[in-house]
């Protein structure tokens, strides 16, 4: 019987040094790869190595159990991804919102729940609950495994986009905060991982891919940067002109207000982003040309709209509240870029 790694799950070797799973002795607990991450915080292998979306979703189909459904609160619409309808319809979810603790304390759940179940409505799976847990995992957990075995369920599979808190989320269930390998970069889980536990098995599946995800238009070395860790500092600026916000390498949105308006910016506290004038604009993208990317694509919204999110997948969003001329948007990924009645 081939030994796997309890990080990854990948099958351990000992052969070959610059193939994935090698070990120095094949009774590790972990591969190399996710030694020197969990040790050394050494990212640099999860550069080239991802697992095809296809190939994740064919493994969960041959699966039987409860789909355990993990979704980042802070990206709850890139979190429930479009495969569900060809591979998984019919099926049982408990679906999980992780990293609460990241919003501001004044947000009220059930408001953010009942936004998740309004995208839910028209999809063919069966809910059988929804469970929020915060503060690496720390926090919900009693609860979810409450509602586990209340629902009698046995077996879990863990599914969900990378870095949507998956990892963290099973090793809190199983109370072992250093058992599967952790990082703030997507595609640290390799293979399909059998995990026992007090209430049954638990099945941890490689993050899919967002396909078109911002993340890959970044160097690596920008993740941490656009990447929300730490809990939201909300920056609000009342606009009684036209401004614009600069996102560095991800685009430019120009608000022009009619009267009084306002934009608070939820984004990581590292995010480059600068505000000018509108005016400004151009001259500002000429003299800084690298700033922006490339194959920019504009959609600008006219309509008359209470307070909403203007969302940037993955990365944040703006929530405007007010009157407004216009709001222009210009960026590589336009289909990244969505609006929706304000979360917060």
């Amino acid at each position: 019987m081939t030994n796997k790694c309890v990080g990854c799950g990948i099958d351990l070797q000992t052969t070959e040094p610059s193939l994935m799973g090698y070990t120095n002795s094949i009774d590790s607990s972990y591969c190399k790869r996710c030694y020197r991450i969990k040790h050394y915080g050494d990212y640099t292998s999860l550069k080239i190595h991802s697992v095809s979306s296809d190939k994740v979703f064919e493994a969960v189909n041959q699966l039987e159990g409860t789909i355990l459904l993990v979704i980042d609160v802070t990206d709850i619409d890139s979190g429930l991804f479009t495969g569900i309808q060809r591979h998984l319809a019919q099926r049982d979810f408990i679906i999980v919102l992780t990293k609460w603790d990241l919003l501001p304390k004044t947000v009220s759940k059930q408001k953010i729940e009942s936004y998740l179940l309004s995208k839910l409505r028209d999809m063919p799976i069966n809910v059988l609950g929804v469970a929020m847990s915060s503060d690496k995992g720390k926090l919900g957990i009693s609860s979810l495994i409450q509602q586990i075995k209340r629902l009698r369920i046995k077996q879990l599979i863990a599914v969900g986009y990378a870095n949507m808190g998956k990892s963290t989320l099973i090793n809190a269930l199983i109370g072992k905060q250093d058992h599967l390998t952790i990082s703030p970069y997507p595609h640290t889980t390799l293979e399909i991982n059998k995990i026992e536990w007090d209430y049954g098995t638990i099945i941890d599946t490689p993050g899919i891919k967002i396909e078109n995800s911002f993340f890959d238009t970044l160097e690596f070395e920008d993740f941490e940067n656009y990447s929300i860790l730490s809990s939201f500092k909300p920056k609000t600026y009342q606009l009684d002109s036209a401004q614009s916000f600069i996102i560095d390498k991800i685009g430019v949105i120009s608000i022009i207000p009619k009267n009084q308006a306002s934009v608070t910016l939820y984004f990581s506290t590292l995010m480059p982003i600068h505000r000018t004038k509108y005016s400004n604009i151009e001259s500002y993208i000429e003299k800084h040309s690298d700033v922006l990317p490339k194959n920019i694509k504009t959609k600008r919204i006219t309509e008359k709209l209470d307070k909403f999110d203007i969302v940037f997948k993955q990365l944040g969003w703006f929530c405007l509240q007010g009157e407004f001329e216009m709001i222009e948007i210009k960026t590589s990924l336009i289909d990244q870029v969505i609006t929706r009645k304000a979360l917060i």
